[in-house]
């Protein structure tokens, strides 16, 4: 007996298993019965030496034999594992994960009776309702009966075909995560240099001097630029302290940490918190909701509050002057853009969530 391990179906970037994006599965065992090299060289000299009759008849009969020397090996597997549709008396369904092995083989040709099973080559595939932790356990157990019970078999040859397992929660998460990470960053598709826009929930693609052409881009498309590009897809530490930044206010410094959402018409909002006893604290309204709409990344800055919130939010890079200004009440209050990467690395999700709601807004 001799068994071949087959991994020529895992062709992907070996990132995708050292990220904990992706297992080594088993997808399917084949087991066939292949002659000696000797027997080829019979075979061969007996094609040579006889007439077409003579040969279909000499390989229908060395055909029934190979099927008759496998046919203990299929016996055997089935005595210790549920093969489904090996046994039609077995009461499991396809959709169940009570069977282990799905057992696929030819009827003889020219048999008048699909029954009539030809044994020199089957597969066995494993069962995707099952854990990949029961899949292997099952493939382990079969090459340890077949070793044991079939290693003298001489024409005996099983192949491993491994495939990919992909966890999909996981993948789900980081893709999420990127997204907004990847918003305006230039990339090369297709050999197209272009720039990658979040819109609706989808990262998309559009081609530089492309009009209105953008394709929207996959899991693994996202996965794959976040690492070229250098976007960080950790999962986010839960335990980690927030990120503050100091301001100077009443003879003290203070942590302050910024928080990003957005009122209900879509338009950006940042609340200030404070960290000074451990715990997260309100500490002000940095940005004032004025009437109408305002563009991506711009907030009315709530002057009114501290005259100094605009020279702290330059000071931190934080933030441009637009020169807009909107007069309400008795105050004036300045517009400024903030700058997306920065909202990015101090409210990730926040960010993300006010992303979603502007592209909503604007495409209703």
């Amino acid at each position: 007996m001799k068994i071949h391990e087959d991994r020529s179906h895992m062709n992907i970037d070996t990132r995708w298993f050292e990220k904990g994006y992706a297992k080594e599965d088993v997808h399917s065992l084949r087991l066939q019965s292949l002659c000696t090299e000797a027997e080829a060289a019979a075979n061969k000299q007996f094609y040579d030496s006889h007439t077409c009759e003579e040969w279909e008849q000499y390989i229908r009969q060395a055909s029934l034999e190979s099927s008759a020397a496998m046919k203990p090996v299929m016996e055997a597997i089935a005595q210790d594992f549920v093969c489904y549709q090996y046994d039609e008396n077995i009461p499991v369904s396809y959709g169940s994960d009570r069977w282990d092995l799905y057992f696929w083989c030819n009827p003889f040709s020219g048999a008048a009776d699909a029954s009539e099973r030809d044994f020199s080559y089957f597969t066995l595939t494993f069962n995707e309702r099952q854990t990949l932790e029961k899949r292997r356990k099952v493939c382990q157990q079969v090459l340890e009966l077949l070793c044991s019970r079939f290693q003298e078999h001489p024409h005996l040859h099983v192949a491993v075909q491994y495939s990919i397992w992909f966890d999909h929660p996981k993948i789900h998460d980081a893709v999420e995560r990127a997204k907004p990470r990847l918003h305006g960053l230039r990339c090369i598709q297709d050999q197209k240099e272009g720039k990658l826009l979040l819109q609706d929930g989808a990262l998309l693609f559009k081609p530089k001097y492309a009009k209105k052409y953008s394709r929207t881009l996959s899991q693994s498309q996202i996965l794959s630029l976040s690492w070229e590009l250098g976007v960080a897809d950790e999962e986010p530490d839960i335990d980690a302290a927030p990120v503050t930044l100091p301001y100077k206010k009443f003879g003290a410094t203070h942590p302050i940490q910024l928080q990003v959402t957005s009122y209900l018409n879509g338009n950006l909002a940042i609340q200030m918190v404070t960290w000074e006893s451990g715990d997260p604290e309100p500490w002000a309204t940095l940005t004032v909701n004025l009437p109408g709409q305002r563009q991506k990344d711009h907030a009315f800055i709530d002057t009114n509050a501290d005259s100094e919130f605009p020279t702290w939010l330059i000071r931190h890079g934080l933030a441009i002057p637009t020169g807009r200004t909107m007069q309400s009440g008795f105050c004036t209050y300045p517009e400024y853009r903030f700058r997306a990467n920065r909202l990015q690395e101090l409210d990730p999700e926040g960010y993300a969530g006010y992303l979603k709601n502007f592209e909503r807004r604007c495409s209703a």
